[in-house]
């Protein structure tokens, strides 16, 4: 038996499949871009060791490069996220944690910072250490799809100006690290060589805030762009949703039907509930949370036990 045949529902058949699959097409953009944000996080990755062992480098000693960092930290958030795309996919239903899209914002405005700093430092005292070779994808093309990437990806959540200073932290692991490394212990006693010229332009202490000042602009940026396309994506679902005129008894009908789908997809000794969902519908059509939750929750259990 089909689904459309499951469902008792007086809302007509187009609309009713969206419902049942308002899910699938973010699970299908979360997925490929996490899968092609990936690959350009470990071909960053990859070109940068090349790029450096070429240089003589030993591996430990890459980790002194930012970009290396950023992007490793990136990849990680990335591959965090494919798991949860792939299982939304399966279920029609794409639900990441908040801390995991959190963690891939970090490595987003890492990666996006190596770009910036490429662009705007590197470029006016070394233009081939920033543009050319490797360096090209490494400092522009990478950071910039990895960029997008992060934008296609859709939820929820919204970036908060805390969020955005707790992104910072592993920027200012590595900024007090590399401060230590090339003002305190200096190239010429074992430590690192000034490479983002930190010391060259103006005082190490004024760099050093200078450096975390813009760090969060750039956070707040990314995040502040992020919330208004995720507010344009909930206005535009919104929009697709049935008229005013529908009436609460239809509503409850097609959030059972959806949670009595979900329930045969869902394992009986877990399952999720779509809080952001649920609430769209009760804020949209004025009907308690509660209610929507409980109709959805009756559903869900009704699918989990004729599985």
């Amino acid at each position: 038996m089909g689904i459309a045949e499951e469902k008792i529902s007086f809302i007509n058949n187009t609309e009713r499949q969206y419902i049942i699959n308002l899910q699938k097409n973010r699970s299908l953009i979360a997925m490929l871009a996490s899968i092609v944000s990936l690959c350009f996080a470990i071909y960053a990755i990859v070109a940068g060791l090349l790029l450096y062992q070429r240089n003589g480098l030993a591996p430990v000693d890459l980790f002194q490069f930012f970009t290396i960092d950023a992007n490793v930290l990136t990849a990680l958030g990335v591959a965090m996220i494919i798991p949860y795309a792939i299982d939304g996919f399966r279920k029609n239903r794409f639900y990441c944690p908040k801390w995991v899209v959190f963690f891939y914002y970090s490595g987003v405005v890492c990666t996006t910072l190596t770009m910036l700093f490429a662009v705007c430092v590197v470029s006016f005292v070394d233009t081939q250490a920033a543009f050319f070779g490797y360096n090209f994808y490494l400092h522009i093309i990478c950071p910039i799809m990895i960029l997008i990437l992060f934008f296609t990806i859709e939820s929820y959540y919204k970036i908060s100006l805390k969020v955005s200073l707790f992104s910072l932290l592993p920027f200012f692991i590595y900024t007090l690290v590399y401060t230590y490394k090339v003002i305190i212990v200096g190239a010429d006693s074992g430590g690192w060589e000034d490479i983002y010229y930190f010391a060259k332009f103006a005082h190490p202490v004024f760099s050093f805030f200078a450096m975390l000042l813009i760090a969060f602009a750039v956070a707040v940026l990314v995040g502040f762009i992020y919330n208004k396309i995720s507010a344009f994506r909930i206005k535009k679902f919104v929009s697709h949703l049935w008229n005013e005129n529908v009436s609460d008894v239809e509503i409850k009908i097609e959030l059972f039907g959806l949670g009595r789908f979900m329930g045969k997809k869902e394992n009986k000794s877990y399952a999720t509930l779509p809080l952001d969902i649920i609430y769209i519908f009760a804020d949209k059509y004025h009907i308690k949370h509660e209610e929507l939750i409980n109709v959805y929750t009756k559903g869900l259990i009704d699918g989990i036990n004729k599985k």
